[in-house]
């Protein structure tokens, strides 16, 4: 494995570019595109706008194809009228810094994500929930959550 070491804010990562990259050439579509339902196609008309630049160059520097997220859903309407949407892509790897997993009492837990822009946040764990690599141990899973308004002609109900 050539690794590929990246510095982002707060975080160091090391990555198997080429085999994370190599998955994601495989992956025939995005979790929206196999799901289809209106929120997922929402997030589809919007998806190039979601991901603000330094995201996106990141993502290609560690190999993944930001147009081919994991998994995505639509958890809210919030007050202000944009939807709440969290979801996921994974890297072959490793990192250095805060892992976003906030572990409850309850034995569940919740996520502390680093905003990016007002609407787009971002963090790093150790997991593998629906990945496509092979091999899952070192997984990195990137946790991400957006707004996003509706621009579709029919607003769910």
């Amino acid at each position: 494995m050539k690794e590929t070491h990246v510095s982002y804010r707060y975080w160091e990562l090391y990555a198997d570019k080429e085999l994370t990259a190599q998955t994601y050439l495989k992956l025939e579509h995005s979790s929206a595109e196999s799901c289809g339902c209106d929120y997922c196609k929402n997030f589809i008309e919007q998806r190039e706008q979601i991901f603000p630049d330094e995201i996106k160059e990141l993502f290609s520097k560690l190999g993944i194809d930001y147009q081919k997220e994991i998994e995505v859903s639509e958890f809210a309407k919030l007050e202000n009228g944009l939807h709440y949407y969290s979801g996921w892509f994974h890297f072959k790897g490793d990192f250095i810094g805060k892992d976003c997993t906030v572990l409850l009492q309850n034995g569940g837990h919740t996520f502390d994500l680093t905003k990016i822009t007002d609407d787009f946040s971002i963090g790093f764990r150790y997991d593998n929930a629906l990945t496509p690599i092979k091999n899952k141990n070192g997984v990195v899973q990137i946790e991400f959550d957006c707004h996003l308004p509706w621009i579709l002609p029919n607003e769910p109900e």
